[in-house]
């Protein structure tokens, strides 16, 4: 009998397998994908053919947004797999009414522009993944007063402010996916703090030894001080250390970011595009 953990290990080999073909990165955010959707997870559907996987879907529920993944097994592409799944899929997306429904994939892949072209879609943005690429930093670059500690519920609030300022976020959507994210295992809150005050924060996480940075803010009142840099070098420094590559995203309408990044040692991996659904 195949149980969730087999197919969870089918649908993480036909990953490798397309990435392999195209050579892309594809995005399949695999906290959400482990967890179950009522604890926060994705739902995702799958085909089979002759007992092979050769088709998934994944759809991951953001607070009111919903973001959907897929992909299809080299050699059973342009056989309607994907129409399929995208056809089953948009009675879980009738059902849970999202506010917005985002439709990712690698920006260089052929597969998947073929398909998008066939959907009511607009550009929504683009981000770019980068990765650490191994050469540790100059020390003289950390500053001594800037501090990298976990932050506590009481700090909540400051990362929600933090999230606001930095993203755009609305405070309900920022609060809802701290409710989210805290209730997994696997992520790490980090308080950033400067002279001894919150100057802001990130949030790490770690699986199969790659870290990944997210939500990575310095309060716009303390830019421009090497707060940020120092964070990033500290950080990097410590998952070294933990024998773990570093990666992190980027929106490319954020060029102060991608300068900092890439003056770290960060390098562009690949490059995820989103669009929004409108049908």
């Amino acid at each position: 009998m195949t149980t969730t953990n087999d197919t969870l290990q089918e649908i993480e080999e036909l990953q490798q397998r397309c990435e392999q073909y195209e050579g892309i990165s594809l995005k399949l955010n695999w906290d959400m994908l482990r967890r179950k959707p009522e604890e926060g997870g994705a739902e995702w559907l799958v085909t089979y053919e002759d007992e092979r996987l050769v088709g998934f879907i994944g759809l991951y529920g953001i607070t009111s947004d919903l973001e959907v993944c897929g992909m299809v097994r080299p050699g059973f592409r342009r056989r309607g797999i994907f129409t399929g799944l995208w056809k089953r899929a948009l009675t879980i997306i009738e059902r849970s009414k999202p506010g917005t429904v985002l439709l990712n994939a690698p920006a260089n892949s052929a597969s998947a522009a073929a398909f998008l072209k066939t959907l009511p879609l607009a550009f929504n943005h683009s981000e770019f993944q980068m990765k650490w690429n191994g050469i540790l930093p100059d020390a003289g670059a950390l500053r001594s007063d800037v501090v990298l500690r976990p932050a506590s519920p009481e700090e909540i609030p400051f990362m929600i402010r933090m999230d606001c300022e930095g993203f755009g976020d609305s405070e309900e959507h920022a609060a809802a996916l701290y409710a989210l994210h805290l209730s997994g295992t696997d992520e790490e809150y980090i308080l950033i703090e400067s002279a001894g005050n919150p100057a802001g924060k990130l949030r790490l996480s770690t699986e199969d030894k790659e870290t990944w940075i997210y939500g990575f803010v310095v309060d716009s009142q303390l830019r421009g001080r090497g707060i940020g840099r120092s964070a990033l070098l500290q950080t990097i420094e410590r998952e070294h250390r933990n024998g773990n590559s570093v990666h992190l995203e980027v929106a490319l309408d954020n060029p102060n970011a991608l300068k900092l990044y890439e003056s770290c040692g960060f390098a562009v991996q690949g490059q995820q595009d989103y669009y929004r659904y409108t049908g």
